[in-house]
């Protein structure tokens, strides 16, 4: 097996990225709010759940059915939001799919069910997406578990050690292509013959699911859609299946987002998250009214869409939990972004218990931002650099006095008045930043949004009229200026990218990296050139051009070096006020950094007399690039570390009875 380029941690601060973003939000919102394609899915039959309570065994027809053999024990494994870098999404596949795990003393058994929480890939899905980052990693992580003499995975085996199920609900990303993807993968026999990754049998037709479990336990899959909460066909299932549940039944509700944590995160500023819960408290009460002497109850809540691992817990009463657990490959988000305990009080009926990683790492984690934004993000710049050139060459006024401050600010507000274009674009930038602004709060956004825009159109104006000032320089003065900023450019680049290189194949990977990181540059030249040749054939090089041309080229390269560098510098601040400070913006401020490490999963464990054990398993370092070594065994491919992953425990959680 030969080494291949891998996905990298989605760039979502990329030009082409920010848009497509920009108009998946805008598509999936109107989606969300006017139509429900769930509508014209059909609806899953009343009644019917998927049994595991009891062995297993194949019809005559080559389906699945519960046989009259109980089944004494189950191990469950969850894990959520995935499908993102290649190092993060394999180091949790390969560590989830070994047989056992040896953790704090404890041999841990495989899942014999593998629950996918949501968002099983990233950015946006397709089929192609879905296999590089998805079915792959959990393919060769799958082989690396294999003994020689192994067989290979089929759709009829009912040994779960060996060939363990698979069940899915989806997450927003995966909502976005209407879930034609998700449905090729996991609940169909058309295009995987029933297997997902040649490995895991998938067995569901829909996006929600219900299992019976041994010893009167229960597991829920719900879809929320986009925006929605549970609609009514899937409500009218659920209670088709909780009719056919008994007096006592413990349930573990998974969720496609911790609508708990954010309930208490924005009380009294939007109902969003309080219509969710209403939704989920209507199913609840129809479970708890169904046996009033001995209620069928919610003992567990998990959910992810939030990348760390958060558990609540019941402050009164029998024991219950809610856990966030979005720790399968996305990119970390922060755990300071809320301080929970101190909103607790006396009546208070879900304590927080635990936060991985702890909020002291992740407050540290945040400054990156202050100094990293723009190394972690290198094209965003791109998006800045065009956007400051072309407003300051719109705004620049007629200066007809000695240049002051003041005057260049009079003279702008001239120009933004005879505009109309620069105006328009003025407006688009502040409305554009608005939008862009924490979406949960109405007068932050609007308050956040304007102060962000006003700090870009601030450094517009300053970059715009030093471009002015340099221009009208000496040709020999501006020769060597032009000179010095494009050596400094490439010195400073490349002093903040030097790096330890072993070869010469390890110099053109990096060169190959880092190279788009520099198009703004040759933009620049490009551009100046471009407007040079037309000034050219259109005009001639009288002097009224030249000295046009060479206004234009110093716009440029002020607007365009300025703009990359205190463009990038602008939002990265911006992110880190946001967060630090107001607790806005934690998952546009922690994508930014693109952070691989910290990644989580659960473990569940039913035993013999009916307990259940949840066992939450840290990554606390992924593999790196350079770390993985190929191999191939009895022709089974996968990857090995080079150094051990270390899976840990979070925190050892008291068994459910």
């Amino acid at each position: 097996m030969t080494k291949k380029t891998h996905a990298k941690m989605v760039g979502w601060y990329d030009p082409s990225q920010l848009l497509d973003t920009a108009t998946k939000t805008v598509i999936s919102t109107i989606i969300g709010e006017n139509a429900d394609p769930r509508l014209v899915t059909a609806a899953a039959s009343h009644g019917k759940f998927f049994d595991y309570s009891t062995e297993l065994k194949i019809t005559k027809t080559g389906e699945f059915e519960e046989s009259k053999v109980k089944r004494n024990e189950i191990w469950i494994d969850y894990v959520a939001d995935v499908g993102d870098g290649w190092n993060s999404t394999y180091s949790v596949a390969y560590t989830l799919a070994q047989k056992t795990l040896e953790i704090s003393g404890k041999v841990l058994q495989r899942g014999e069910l593998l629950i996918f929480g949501g968002d099983e890939v990233y950015p946006t899905p397709t089929d192609e997406i879905y296999k590089e980052k998805l079915i792959e990693p959990y393919q060769l992580a799958f082989n690396s578990s294999r003994n020689v003499g192994d067989e290979k995975g089929t759709a009829d085996n009912v040994d779960l050690k060996k060939h363990p199920h698979v069940f899915a609900i989806p997450g927003n990303h995966d909502w976005y292509d209407s879930l034609v993807s998700f449905q090729k993968i996991f609940c169909t026999d058309v295009f995987n013959n029933r297997l997902f990754a040649d490995a895991w049998q998938t067995r569901q037709k829909r996006g929600y699911f219900a299992l019976k479990l041994p010893h009167k336990w229960w597991l829920l899959g719900i879809d929320y859609q986009l925006s929605h909460s549970i609609d009514v066909r899937q409500l009218e299932y659920f209670q088709s299946v909780a009719n056919q549940m008994e007096a006592g039944d413990k349930v573990i509700l998974c969720v496609p987002e911790p609508y708990w944590v954010n309930l208490k995160k924005y009380n009294g500023v939007t109902d969003i998250f309080e219509k969710k819960d209403e939704s989920i408290r209507v199913f609840e009460k129809y479970l708890n009214d169904k046996y009033l002497e001995n209620p069928i109850e919610v003992r567990v809540y998990v959910a992810g869409d939030l990348h760390h691992y958060r558990r609540f817990e019941s402050t009164e009463g029998m024991q219950k939990h809610k856990i966030t657990a979005g720790g399968g490959g996305a990119f970390m988000h922060p755990t300071h972004d809320f301080d929970f305990k101190s909103h607790e009080t006396p009546g208070t009926q879900f304590a927080l218990k635990t936060n991985y990683p702890r909020v002291e790492i992740s407050n540290k984690l945040d400054w990156k931002n202050l100094y990293g934004f723009i190394w972690c993000n290198k094209t965003f710049g791109i998006f800045t650099a065009i956007f400051y050139s072309l407003l300051a060459l719109l705004l620049r006024g007629d200066l007809k006095e000695q240049f002051t401050w003041k005057n260049a600010f009079e003279a702008t507000v001239r120009r933004f008045i005879e505009e109309p274009l620069a105006f328009l674009m003025v407006v688009a930038i502040l409305l554009g930043l608005v939008f862009f602004t924490d979406s949960n709060s109405t007068w932050y956004r609007r308050v956040a949004g304007t102060i962000h825009g006003f700090a870009h159109l601030v450094a517009i104006f300053v970059l715009g009229w030093l471009g002015y000032r340099l221009s009208n320089q000496s040709t020999t003065t501006l020769l060597w200026i032009f000179s010095i900023a494009v050596v400094s450019i490439l010195v400073v680049y490349l002093f903040f990218s030097l790096r330890t290189f072993k070869d010469g194949k390890d110099f053109l990977r990096w060169l190959k990296d880092y190279k788009s990181s520099i198009p703004w540059l040759i933009g620049n030249i490009g551009i100046v050139c471009v407007l040079g040749f037309l000034g050219y054939l259109f005009g001639g090089f009288s002097d009224e051009n030249i000295t046009k041309l060479i206004w234009i080229a110093c716009i440029v390269l002020v607007c365009g070096v300025g703009g990359h560098l205190i463009g990038s510098l602008i939002m990265g601040v911006y992110l880190f006020v946001s967060l630090h400070i107001f607790g806005r913006h934690a998952n546009e401020a922690f994508s930014a950094m693109k952070i691989e490490d910290y990644k989580n999963f659960l473990r569940l464990h039913i035993n013999a007399i009916g307990n259940l054990t949840i066992y939450p398993i840290k990554i606390e370092k992924v593999g790196k690039t350079e770390d993985w070594i190929p191999k191939n065994v009895d022709g089974n491919e996968f990857y090995v570390p080079k150094n051990k992953l270390e899976a840990e425990l979070i925190e050892e959680i008291k068994p459910i009875y």
